[in-house]
């Protein structure tokens, strides 16, 4: 986004129509949102007790046929056909069997709900309404739990949960058995058992005839939890879906809110009074308001619009208080072009009129300001110029200088022009016109006329060789960044090898990837002593130092001393080893008392940070040495041919 887009977005015209809009809008929110839930709680409350009144509703069909059930055993209890037949010895019941058995057919058949109506003896002998049902021979009927039930309560009727009917031979089905222990009319003596199965279908359709919600079910459990009737009853037995039985057998009250993962469930429960089970309805709260959809519809179309009114309202507003501020904002606009001419004409009697005229003010100081900017710019480019100058340090110019006098008084007039030339070109070279971005070319014939005094004093101690290609000529660059690097590796790399020494300056353009700038890799690469590893990684660790934190002091650039234009060595001006002995041309000794370290990697460091600063941080040296076999620097450029501003 540019600069004028980023205003336009943030203006006061904009900002206050938002604070207005924010306003109105917050007030509108919260006031559908409180309408919204008040209307949503009040449908929740008319579904939830709706839905109360649909499970009290299948509660008392339920009682009411419990109640019926227990009704028929009643009369089976007090029959004197049943009470003649159980209290009779085996030998004697032929004829009461008989009588017993129409008894249990007539009830049968009065209810189509009833699947097996059956007597049995202490002994768990049956007598079925059907005289072709048989019982199962892998079963004793006083073992069952509908026989045990009745057992333990005489006189009164047992209801069982739902199961699996398995005392008829070869039939197995899904019921819910109601037992009873039959007692003597007599002497209140135990006689047998009743066993009435009830048809589960019965129960299903009582309990799935009423539909709660898209997802809603209802379920019955007896007093222990255990399931009498579910829709999803495979699914509950596989454990592939749970409902919360503790909770439901632990309320006291007839309504609870469950949380299961992802949503919230409802729970209705209602106790029978028959029997000891509770009918439970199942809700999901998301269905408990049927036009929730169209509800919510409504009242964000009625947001919609309150909306748009508060906006237009607050553009109104916000157009009237910002239309000076812009006329402000224009003018202001016309001085960032670079007209410092220009005043605002604003003569409101508020807080926008004194901004005008401290506006009117403040473009007269900033005109002011800037021509004193450009006086001192321009002085201080003129100091740059001077400190350029002398950057070549007095020892290597009082060095050369004495070389070509000696060479002078020898005689050796074609050495004495050459390195005369030499010392001009690397002067001229190293103004450039003032300019700090040269061409590589430019560069290039710095180092050559530096080699060339070089190669004169020290004769056969050294030799180089530069293999610029001719495609990098006219590529720029920071200029004076070779020459301190090939000083570095004569009086660190050569100056302490004891031998004939090279130095190779090279290059080449490395193409990046599209939508990247390719990049110009040079290097000056020696044959001298190198470096340990413990010196390499400090001097790298400098390097990075000058990226985070500018150039160090020379106090902590301890390690790297320079030669004669960046700094002195011990010794003489030439290529000295411990204790003043000098190879070559006999120089002078040049001042100790700016021998040593006294600026230890100034020159290096220098060269480093000019490059950062002129091309970024993603540019400079990059050091790799290998101690006794010699060290290679390189130089990190982008390729840039045309001119740059400095």
């Amino acid at each position: 986004m540019s600069e004028r887009a980023a205003s336009h977005s943030h203006s006061i015209q904009v900002t206050m129509a938002l604070a207005f809009s924010v306003v109105s809008v917050s007030i509108i929110v919260a006031a559908i949102l409180l309408s919204y839930a008040f209307t949503e709680e009040a449908a929740r409350l008319s579904s939830r007790t709706y839905t109360r009144q649909l499970i009290r509703q299948i509660a008392q069909n339920v009682d009411m046929y419990i109640d019926y059930m227990k009704s028929i055993s009643s009369f089976i209890q007090g029959n004197q056909d049943i009470q003649g037949y159980l209290s009779a010895t085996e030998e004697s019941r032929f004829f009461s069997r008989q009588r017993a058995r129409e008894v249990l057919e007539t009830i049968i058949r009065s209810r189509k709900d009833i699947s097996l109506v059956a007597l049995f003896d202490m002994q768990g002998k049956p007598l079925f309404h059907d005289e072709r049902l048989e019982v199962n021979p892998h079963r004793d009927p006083r073992r069952e739990n509908w026989f045990v039930s009745a057992m333990q309560r005489p006189g009164e009727s047992h209801i069982s949960s739902s199961h699996v009917q398995n005392i008829l031979k070869n039939q197995y089905r899904w019921v819910i058995s109601l037992s009873r222990c039959i007692v003597s009319e007599q002497d209140a003596s135990t006689l047998g058992i009743l066993l009435v199965d009830l048809n589960y279908d019965l129960i299903q359709r009582i309990c799935s005839s009423v539909r709660l919600g898209k997802r809603g079910y209802v379920f019955i459990i007896d007093g222990k939890g255990e399931l009498v009737y579910h829709p999803q009853q495979q699914l509950i037995y596989s454990g592939l879906k749970k409902e919360n039985i503790p909770q439901i057998l632990e309320t006291k009250s007839d309504y609870f809110i469950a949380d299961i993962p992802d949503m919230k469930v409802l729970y209705s429960v209602q106790n029978l009074q028959n029997v000891d089970w509770k009918v439970v309805g199942v809700n999901y709260k998301d269905e408990l308001v049927e036009n929730q959809e169209h509800i919510r519809r409504t009242y964000a179309l009625w947001g919609v619009a309150f909306f748009s009114i508060s906006i237009l309202l607050s553009i109104v507003v916000a157009q009237q208080i910002s239309r000076p501020i812009k006329r402000l904002r224009n003018s202001m606009r016309l001085v960032e072009q670079g007209n410092f001419h220009i005043r605002s004409n604003i003569r409101a009697n508020n807080e926008i009129g004194e901004l005008a005229r401290d506006f009117n003010l403040m473009v007269e100081e900033i005109e002011k300001l800037l021509y004193r900017i450009k006086e001192q710019q321009e002085a201080k480019r003129k100091s740059e110029l001077k400190a350029l100058q002398m950057q070549i340090n007095p020892h290597f110019l009082y060095n050369t200088l004495d070389s070509i006098i000696w060479m002078a008084e020898g005689g050796k007039q074609t050495e004495v022009v050459e390195m005369s030339a030499a010392l001009a070109k690397l002067f001229r070279l190293s103004i450039s016109k003032g300019r700090e971005i040269v061409t590589i070319g430019s560069e290039v014939e710095h180092v050559r006329n530096y080699l060339t005094i070089q190669k004169i004093r020290y004769r056969d101690r050294l030799d180089y060789r530069i293999e610029i290609p001719d495609l990098l000529i006219e590529y720029r660059t920071v200029k004076i960044i070779l020459q301190p690097l090939v000083e570095n590796a004569i009086y660190h790399g050569i100056k302490n090898k004891g031998g004939p020494g090279l130095v190779v300056i090279g290059g080449c353009l490395i193409h990046e990837p599209e939508g990247s700038r390719d990049r110009i890799e040079l290097f000056v690469q020696d044959d001298g002593v190198g470096m340990d590893d413990e010196t390499l990684q400090r001097l790298r660790k400098r390097l990075g130092r000058v990226k985070n934190e500018g150039l160090p002091s020379e106090s902590e650039a301890g390690g790297f001393s320079e030669g004669e234009s960046g700094a002195s060595f011990s010794g003489e001006g030439g290529l000295s080893r411990k204790g003043g002995t000098s190879f070559g041309i006999p120089l002078k000794i040049a001042d100790n008392s700016h021998s040593g370290t006294s600026h230890h990697g100034l020159g290096v460091l220098n060269v480093d940070e000019r490059i950062k600063l002129y091309f970024g941080p993603a540019y400079g040296l990059r050091y790799e040495s290998q101690e006794g076999k010699g060290t290679t620097v390189y130089i990190d450029l982008p390729a840039i041919l045309e001119d740059i501003e400095e």
